[in-house]
């Protein structure tokens, strides 16, 4: 999975098809997005947001306690780690979060534009293939 055809920004939006085939994986592949919003206008701990289905993204500090003031993402540190653990449990399950976050905190976390961006549970799904296997 490339970080450019992984990632969509306001400016460059990936469009996905509508599924006509009626399966519910392929839905939810394309249809469940997790979207990450910096404002650099708010204070530390409050400047990124970060939804899932126009939800917040729950922190998942029981697993992991990285980062006291929230999700960061673009570079490899504490906040994108906890992003990366609150991302894989999300989408899959909290074993495969606490053994994986590392690794996708390195190879998407770190590579998110610093503004927006948004991810598919698609998108999730090639990384998991394409580094782990087994998906």
């Amino acid at each position: 999975m490339s970080r450019e055809s992984s990632v969509s920004s306001p400016g460059n939006p990936r469009e996905q098809p509508p599924s006509t085939s009626g399966e519910t994986s392929l839905a939810t592949e394309s249809t469940t997005v997790y979207a990450g919003h910096r404002d650099p206008g708010m204070p530390v701990g409050e400047a990124c947001s970060v939804t899932v289905e126009g939800n917040s993204l729950d922190c998942r500090y029981d697993l992991l306690s990285a980062s006291p003031s929230g999700f960061e993402w673009g570079y490899g540190g504490s906040g994108p780690a906890q992003l990366a653990i609150a991302i894989l449990a999300h989408a899959y399950d909290d074993e495969f979060a606490t053994t994986h976050y590392q690794q996708f905190k390195r190879d998407v976390v770190a590579g998110l534009p610093e503004d927006s961006w948004t991810l598919t549970k698609g998108d999730l799904n090639e990384w998991r293939r394409e580094v782990i296997g087994n998906a």
